[in-house]
């Protein structure tokens, strides 16, 4: 499968290696691309700086992450262009993950409208303004709304992307993959997940 990790400059280091981590783990089923709307150099919040190819939503399929991270701000605000890219590339992927306020990206591309999401620390002025449409479920790690999976932290990232290897490959492999970089995962007892 492949997982399209979409970065845009200051987005969490954690949200989208996190996730890489996981899926990284098991190249015979999971094949990484690292993508951003005009592609080149993207700089993480923490300043990891990491090439990345143009992203074509024609060319999407299976998985896509989208990170959280205080360049989504910015992104909402300032880049209508690049929402239409997202909403195409959402729209192609089979899962679409969302991590901590990645969720309001989708958002605003309307895909997520009558939608439930886990909900995220941020500014609730900023949150009211750019989630309207869908439900905020608070006190979540997180869930999954049809193909839209998303998660309150970058921490509950890690279980998300387990709980997907499992779910589309076998827990024998997410429990292999947890076991190898020493995470606890335990798949019976993720409590306040709603899927």
């Amino acid at each position: 499968m492949n997982v399209n990790i979409v970065l845009f400059d200051d987005f969490e280091t954690l949200d989208a290696f996190g996730a890489a981590q996981i899926f990284g783990k098991a190249p015979e089923y999971f094949y990484l691309k690292y993508l951003s709307v005009k592609g080149g150099v993207i700089n993480s919040s923490q300043g990891v700086k990491v090439w990345t190819e143009p992203l074509e939503a024609e060319s999407i399929k299976d998985i896509l992450v989208i990170p959280g991270g205080r360049g989504a701000r910015k992104l909402l605000h300032m880049e209508q262009e690049s929402l239409k890219l997202f909403k195409k590339s959402a729209e192609r992927a089979d899962i679409c993950m969302m991590i901590e306020n990645g969720s309001a990206i989708v958002a605003q591309t309307g895909l997520l409208y009558h939608r439930q999401v886990a909900d995220y620390e941020y500014d609730d002025n900023w949150k009211r303004m750019f989630t309207a449409g869908f439900v905020r479920i608070p006190k979540i790690r997180w869930m999954a709304d049809g193909k839209y999976y998303s998660c309150s932290t970058s921490a509950a990232s890690l279980d998300m992307a387990l709980s997907i290897v499992a779910d589309n490959i076998d827990i024998d492999v997410a429990e292999k993959i947890a076991k190898e970089i020493g995470y606890t995962w335990d798949p019976e007892n993720e409590e306040g997940i709603l899927r």
